[in-house]
């Protein structure tokens, strides 16, 4: 099996530590890693209930679960962090906080999903359930079991559902600023039409041998892009006929 450390300062994959058990007549040998404290907790805790070598086995997978439960709790609390970010910025710094979270929840599911495959078998084993004859214990640890594979699952929906916000952010601040270039490039345009037309170099056009004819012309282009800015900026884009 694999155990959970309580150091949240470490990337999950720091975390996950190696348990196993080798059980034979008479004798069991415990391997954890150097940096594990998992043994010494379940003495402290369970120390009183530890009767047979199943009891030590049962009540370690018992606390694992625990140990999984509250790292998801940490991470869930990651998860509103995100959500709140996302809808108000999309910086990069938050952008990297999803793609972090998003690894240590796949770390945790798969590492999950392996472990089912141990536990569910060590719990069908008639042999380990009538030495260990605790019902409530089994029932306990299924239960955690169940509890922290159903919060793996709606994490991971709730990552996936924040990475499309952000996206969603994304495009509708793109979408907000294509149309004030538009609108910026529509305004320089019409006045640019407008002494186009009075530059061609015909007869007929009105003011040209006016002394202030340039000065009208510029007025004029500059009153009909400030219209245009106006009719732009009251203009509602996002109705549809």
């Amino acid at each position: 099996m694999i155990d959970l450390s309580s150091n949240h300062q470490e990337r999950i994959e720091k975390r996950l530590e190696p348990v196993t058990f080798i059980l034979s007549k008479g004798l069991m040998i415990t391997y954890v890693s150097r940096e594990s404290n998992l043994v010494e907790r379940l003495i402290e805790k369970h120390g009183s209930e530890l009767r047979h070598f199943e009891d030590i086995i049962a009540f370690a997978t018992l606390m694992i679960y625990t140990h999984y439960i509250n790292g998801l709790k940490e991470i869930k609390k990651q998860i509103d962090q995100l959500d709140a970010a996302a809808r108000k910025t999309t910086e990069n710094n938050e952008l990297f906080n999803l793609a972090d979270t998003e690894r240590d929840m796949v770390y945790l599911d798969h590492t999950l999903k392996d472990q089912n495959l141990t536990v569910n078998h060590l719990m069908e084993r008639k042999e380990f359930l009538d030495k260990l004859d605790n019902e409530s214990l089994v029932y306990d640890i299924k239960l955690r079991q169940k509890f922290a594979n159903k919060l793996v699952t709606i994490y991971r929906d709730l990552l996936e559902t924040i990475g499309g916000l952000f996206s969603d952010m994304m495009d509708n601040n793109l979408n907000h600023l294509m149309k004030y270039l538009d609108s910026a490039a529509l305004v320089v345009a019409v006045p640019s039409l407008i002494a186009g037309l009075w530059g061609i170099n015909t007869g007929g056009l009105p003011g040209k041998d006016n002394t202030i004819g340039t000065i009208l012309v510029f007025g004029l282009a500059v009153l009909v892009g400030i219209l245009t800015a106006v009719y732009l900026s009251k203009k509602d884009f996002s109705k549809t006929k």
